[in-house]
């Protein structure tokens, strides 16, 4: 029998949701599987009542080894409100390890029950290329960044973050923000995703979830390696308004710039400012930002180290056979790209990341980071080269940059009518990528000042043309 069937009723059985695994051989059984006389507290207490999260369980040793033991963690719950919210919303159902995206951790660590638990397969080669790239002279002071932004083509950090505009939230009584400073201004209830670094499953959780979690739990009293990175706060009230983005984020963003010039109903794309909450030897494996935007990442507290390279067209094809391969999770595709910068990050530190980098982040303690993805006009040809890319690998739309072909259509619109010293600037390679995008049928958007899709593309042609003319005939 495999060790991802259930070997007390031998079956994968799908909807049964909660599994748990051996610490000892790894074998996943059911959870209401287990016979009840095998449940125990930790004080060797039993119990008539099966757990409804994963973070309820402590350890599970199966029949393979001796009588099955499923010990089950002790919580001082006073209020039934904190009984409750110590279940998710809906737990996710685990798929089974044969799966495409499943990293086969058994196969990979058989006999190191602990690494299973405790960090990530691909930790210790990132580790190691790490050191091969690692950078420290990517370094560049607030009013350099602002006069070199159109032709900065690498990852830096900043050297006076105070200077550059941002501003992060302070928590209460004036303290540095920290997760339960972020849970006090969100509310107890606001959900948040919450991401199980092992499996690479997500579940619903609340902040009051999260933030006994994460900071009334330690690394070796929690049960699961658990990651959020997918809080977006730029509608959420009094948090939002004190937190603001660096100035040359604000000016460059291309949402920025033509959402209101070119105003419609749409709902405005919601990628601006998040919060990232990330325990000790969190794991997040090579990705591209949604549509290759540009990053601002600033470590309010903790750490973390990343390794990026750049999106050249070697770094971006082998990105995309990865992406492709069955075999993927058990890849380490640093060892197969090229030319790359690593930089470890410290608290206070902002970080910059341009458009295109593939990179992957180890977390080395607990960490809380406010950062956010942003659009430009200078990197409109990789953007769409990457658009193009999550098309071929069939990312779901929700990962997606929102309403990106709305973003692209008002660029268009607010090139030709606007008249801007940006715009003036465009380049005709620049022209010719957005004419192509638009002209796709993919691309859905109703013009606001022009009758349809194509005319903007008209216009955009007949722009293309004057380039051409004045390229040829300078005086």
């Amino acid at each position: 029998m495999t060790s991802d069937i259930c070997s007390i009723c031998s079956t994968d059985d799908p909807d049964k949701a909660l599994w748990v695994q051996c610490e000892i051989c790894g074998q996943w059984d059911h959870v209401t599987c287990v016979p009840l006389e095998s449940l125990t507290d930790e004080d060797g207490l039993k119990t008539v009542k099966y757990p409804t999260s994963s973070r309820q369980i402590k350890r599970y040793s199966c029949s393979k080894h001796e009588e099955p033991v499923l010990e089950l963690r002790r919580r001082a719950v006073t209020k039934r409100k904190m009984e409750e919210a110590d279940a998710p919303k809906s737990t996710p159902k685990r798929q089974g390890l044969r799966r495409k995206k499943q990293v086969d951790y058994i196969s990979l660590n058989e006999g190191e029950a602990k690494r299973l638990k405790d960090e990530h397969p691909h930790v210790a080669p990132f580790l190691a290329c790490f050191k091969q790239w690692e950078n420290t002279t990517n370094v560049m002071r607030s009013s350099e960044l602002e006069q070199q932004f159109e032709d900065i083509k690498n990852p830096l950090k900043v050297l006076d973050p105070e200077n550059s505009g941002m501003q992060v939230p302070l928590g209460p009584e004036g303290r540095l923000l920290t997760v339960d400073g972020v849970t006090k201004f969100l509310g107890d209830e606001y959900p948040v995703d919450v991401m199980d670094v092992q499996s690479q499953q997500n579940s619903n959780w609340t902040m009051l979830q999260w933030n006994d979690y994460f900071t009334h739990q330690t690394s070796d009293t929690r049960d699961r390696i658990r990651n959020v990175i997918s809080l977006e706060v730029s509608d959420v009230g009094k948090f939002s308004k004190e937190l603001r983005r660096p100035q040359i984020v604000e000016s460059k963003d291309l949402v920025n710039l033509v959402w209101d010039r070119i105003p419609d109903d749409t709902e405005r794309p919601k990628v601006t400012k998040y919060v990232l909450m990330s325990v000790k030897n969190a794991y997040t494996d090579f990705h591209l930002d949604f549509a290759g935007t540009s990053v601002y990442y600033k470590v309010v507290s903790g750490g973390k180290k990343f390794i990026l390279f750049p999106p050249t067209a070697h770094n971006l094809h082998a990105y995309t056979q990865w992406c492709a391969s069955t075999h993927q999770n058990l890849i380490f595709l640093g060892d197969e790209l090229e030319n790359g910068i690593a930089m470890e990050l410290k608290a206070g530190d902002l970080f910059m990341i341009p458009c295109g980098y593939i990179h992957a982040v180890y977390t080395p303690e607990d960490s809380l980071v406010i950062g956010g993805n942003f659009l430009t006009l200078r990197d409109l040809e990789t953007q769409l080269q990457i658009v193009e890319i999550e098309r071929r690998t069939k990312v779901p739309k929700k990962f997606t940059f929102p309403q990106f072909d709305v973003v692209m259509g008002k660029t268009a619109e607010w090139l030709l009518t606007c008249g801007d010293e940006d715009a003036a600037r465009l380049s005709s390679t620049q022209l010719e990528v957005l004419i192509d995008f638009l002209s796709d049928a993919r691309a859905k958007y109703r013009p606001v000042k022009f009758s349809t899709k194509r005319d903007v593309v008209k216009g955009l042609k007949t722009e293309l043309e004057k380039k051409a003319k004045d390229s040829t005939n300078p005086c």
